[in-house]
């Protein structure tokens, strides 16, 4: 499972309005920093939470698919979206932090479980695979959807 950090709230149906189900972006200047090496991990059926300015886990998603634009932003480089489908929520949803420090998460660029400058995707492993969340058939675990994607 991955944790996504958009803090600045990119409004992503905005920002890429002849784009469907965009969930997150990231450019190539970003991917070049080590701290977000995990992007190379995603794939088709990931499972993936979006981390708002709230700083609240709520909605996971899986991903549907990844998409280079071609495009070249400020920096020269290219920008890479992330599409995908909601499958669950988190109720009530919960402080990242807190929650990280309730499964003992621990992760190189979480200091005190909170994101470190320039850090946007986490690769959590299993560490959040038995966290109960609501989805269209019930409460079921982040192992069951990560089992079923």
């Amino acid at each position: 499972m991955f944790l996504l950090s958009n803090i600045h709230n990119k409004n992503y149906k905005k920002s890429y309005p002849t784009e469907s189900d965009v969930i997150f972006d990231i450019s190539a200047k970003q991917l070049g920093n080590i701290k977000n090496a995990a992007w190379k991990e995603l794939q088709e059926g990931s499972i993936v939470c979006v981390v708002t300015s709230t700083k609240k886990v709520s909605t996971f998603c899986k991903v549907t698919a990844i998409k280079g634009l071609g495009d070249g932003d400020s920096d020269g480089g290219e920008t890479f979206l992330l599409f995908g489908v909601v499958i669950a929520k988190l109720m009530p949803e919960s402080n990242m932090g807190l929650m990280l420090s309730k499964f003992s998460v621990k992760h190189q660029y979480l200091p005190n479980n909170k994101f470190s400058i320039g850090f946007n995707v986490a690769d959590l492993g299993t560490a959040l695979d038995t966290l109960q969340v609501r989805t269209r058939r019930g409460s079921e675990s982040v192992g069951d959807l990560k089992a079923m994607a």
